[in-house]
């Protein structure tokens, strides 16, 4: 399967905040539900949030909007230069699923790269063919504070790390439980999931193998 679909920058938004935070695909809605939960915590990035929700409804409509759970990665951490806080190498967000992403940083802009790439369905086997088929030639970043749309054919990787604090935030829109160990818990929403074992190399957030 082709995959070539570029990022769409939606709005640049700026933000302040100084408390150091890290959360790993915490659930603030639930699917099936309009009751959205976020602890003041995050309240610096609820101007991220809302627009990334003011665009899902916009493109999906409302009714995708109530079905879906929405979950929040968001990371304000100290970083040495060369030492990423995301895992490196050229991957999609929501590999073989509908899920859409959306993402922000206010330094050290996600790389895009705009090969034509041709992917088997295999969840860590594509990984490697993007390795060999993403031509540095066709690598670009988008500006700093920009909130980007992604779904699964947008193939990326994290950029060069810089010295310093990096804000980093991606909410995510999926008709699927992302139940694996580790993930952050939100205490005020009802649910209660059984939780799958993460394995050494990159995760499928919702727990599903696609090796075939």
């Amino acid at each position: 399967m082709l995959y070539n679909k570029p990022p769409l920058p939606i709005a640049n938004i700026e933000i302040n905040v100084s408390e150091f935070f890290k959360y790993l695909y915490l659930p603030i809605k639930l699917g099936d539900s309009a009751v959205i939960s976020i602890e003041p915590r995050l309240d610096p990035i609820c101007p991220i949030i809302g627009r990334a929700c003011s665009d899902f409804v916009g493109k999906n409509g409302l009714d995708e909007f109530v079905q879906s759970y929405i979950y929040v990665t968001a990371k304000n951490e100290y970083q040495q230069k060369g030492q990423s806080f995301n895992r490196p190498g050229w991957h999609s967000d929501g590999f073989g699923t509908n899920d859409i992403s959306y993402i922000w940083s206010n330094k050290q802009p996600t790389i895009f790269n705009g090969s034509n790439f041709d992917l088997c369905d295999d969840d860590t086997a594509s990984m490697a063919q993007m390795e060999e088929q993403a031509d540095e030639r066709f690598n670009f970043t988008l500006p700093n504070n920009s909130l980007i749309r992604m779904d699964q054919f947008t193939i990326h990787r994290v950029g060069e790390p810089e010295e310093g604090v990096r804000c980093f935030v991606k909410i995510v829109f999926s008709r699927d439980q992302y139940k694996l160990i580790g993930n952050s818990v939100n205490y005020n929403l009802p649910y209660k999931w059984e939780y799958s074992p993460r394995r050494p190399e990159r995760n499928i957030p919702q727990g599903k193998l696609n090796v075939r």
